[in-house]
């Protein structure tokens, strides 16, 4: 890709139609108890098989970004978010001929969940290209789209429930998921490299004709390096806690009187906080002076503390306010988590960094929904899934410790290794000075030697 292109207006408008992209995300895998509500009405099925269905779609939006890092090496951005459009449409669409909740689990969980992890690497591989300078700025603000769809679907599911019933409202929602594959066509294939890229490239291949070609689909050597490893774990803690905090949540909120029509203020003070978060943490990140890995670090201490809180808060003005302070606090895992993978596996294998540690917050998703809705059932209170939530955020950011000193040390021993470099150069620059001098002085000393010898 040629660099005029990067940054440019076509960037900026890549960004809205990835802004666009992630709203119809956030609108499906953020509201899980939204639909557990919803779903538990309707179908009356036991908490923790409905706990399990709600969790479905999110855990396969991050457990299908393998296949997504798949796509997009092998077919490009473009063709990975189109597609990815087209399972999560279809799978939101025939939920409409559903009778039980084996048919929601294969078409609202899976192929809705798929598609939308398959577009969600396409788009995320989409900005990495086109931006540079503001690749963090760019990260953070595509990550807000997830939460106005938390916000703008929190009344918009009730209200189409209320008069299409739940399966017309599901209808309703594949048809507007297709309006991810008219924001992929936006995303033009551009190839990156200069001129110079081109032509190493081309007399390598000419000079390689006899041998056959090998792609790479998946860098999986990453996995090898501790940093990452304990990244990858502590997505699980976190999404485990998440999950359970997201799910459980409005139900919760039912002890202290809050109604149908009272969910959307506690989703509007979450999502809200959460904008606002992800621009603040945008901004601190694109800072160079800030460690985003520390940053990332504290805040997910801060929010295990907070959800360890929930129950102690039962009041109205209370668990709002609790809302609006996690919102706030876990934003920074969608505007800082793309500069932290880079930062802990480099620029070039950020797609396969994402594509391989999305997994694993799906292995949280899928362990947190069941094990609380169990929790729940063998208490009767959902207060003992809040205070799981916290403790294993807080674990969550206890793994993040090692990737921190390991960074730390690194750019340490980089500075030693420059300084020693400059200073080694710094010496030869004076002994080849020294040396000219001398010969110099010498060829001065001829000379005059030879004028006096004349005289």
């Amino acid at each position: 890709m040629q660099h005029e292109y990067r940054d440019s207006a076509w960037s900026w408008l890549v960004l809205f139609c990835v802004l666009c992209c992630q709203i119809l995300l956030g609108g499906i895998c953020l509201l899980g108890g939204m639909y557990y509500i919803v779903f538990t009405n309707a179908l009356g099925e036991n908490p923790v098989e409905i706990s399990w269905l709600c969790s479905l779609p999110a855990s396969m939006w991050f457990l299908a970004s393998p296949a997504g890092s798949v796509l997009t090496n092998r077919y490009g951005y473009r063709v990975c978010s189109f597609v990815g459009g087209v399972l999560a449409a279809g799978g939101l669409s025939i939920s409409y001929f559903a009778v039980d909740s084996t048919f929601l689990f294969i078409s609202y969980g899976l192929l809705t969940g798929i598609g939308l992890g398959i577009n969600y690497n396409g788009c995320m591989s989409a900005i990495n290209i086109y931006f540079d300078k503001y690749k963090t700025l760019a990260h953070g603000i595509s990550s807000i789209g997830n939460n106005v769809g938390l916000i703008l679907f929190s009344e918009f599911i009730l209200v189409l429930e209320e008069h299409f019933g739940w399966r017309g409202m599901l209808l309703i929602q594949g048809g507007i998921m297709f309006n991810l594959c008219a924001c992929a066509v936006v995303m033009f294939p551009v190839k990156m490299g200069s001129d110079r890229d081109k032509n190493q490239q081309q007399s390598h291949s000419v000079t390689n004709l006899s041998k056959p070609v090998k792609t790479r689909l998946m860098n999986f050597s990453i996995l090898k390096k501790l940093s990452f490893a304990c990244l990858c774990a502590s997505h699980v803690f976190f999404n485990f806690s998440y999950g359970v905090f997201i799910l459980h949540l409005p139900s919760y909120s039912r002890d202290i009187g809050f109604g149908k029509n009272d969910y959307g203020s506690l989703f509007l003070s979450h999502g809200i906080c959460n904008i606002i978060g992800k621009v603040f943490y945008s901004f601190l990140g694109h800072h160079p002076r800030i460690n985003v890995i520390f940053v990332y670090t504290i805040s997910l201490f801060a929010t295990g503390i907070c959800m360890g809180l929930t129950p102690v808060l039962l009041t109205r003005a209370g668990i709002l306010a609790i809302a609006g302070i996690v919102g706030f606090l876990s934003c920074v895992t969608g505007a800082l988590i793309n500069a932290v993978v880079i930062k802990i596996v480099g620029f070039r294998r950020f797609s396969d960094g994402i594509g391989m540690s999305l997994p694993f917050k799906a292995t949280g998703n899928m362990i947190g929904g069941p094990v609380a809705g169990a929790l729940f059932k063998s208490t009767g209170s959902y207060a003992f899934s809040f205070y799981m939530a916290g403790a294993s955020m807080i674990c969550s950011s206890c793994l993040m410790i090692y990737p921190i000193v390991h960074e730390r040390t690194s750019r340490r021993t980089c500075k030693e290794t420059d300084i020693q470099i400059v200073s080694e150069k710094d010496l030869r620059f004076i002994v080849d000075d020294t040396i000219e001098s001398t010969a110099v002085a010498e060829k001065q000393c001829e000379s005059d030697h030879f004028l006096n010898a004349n005289r």
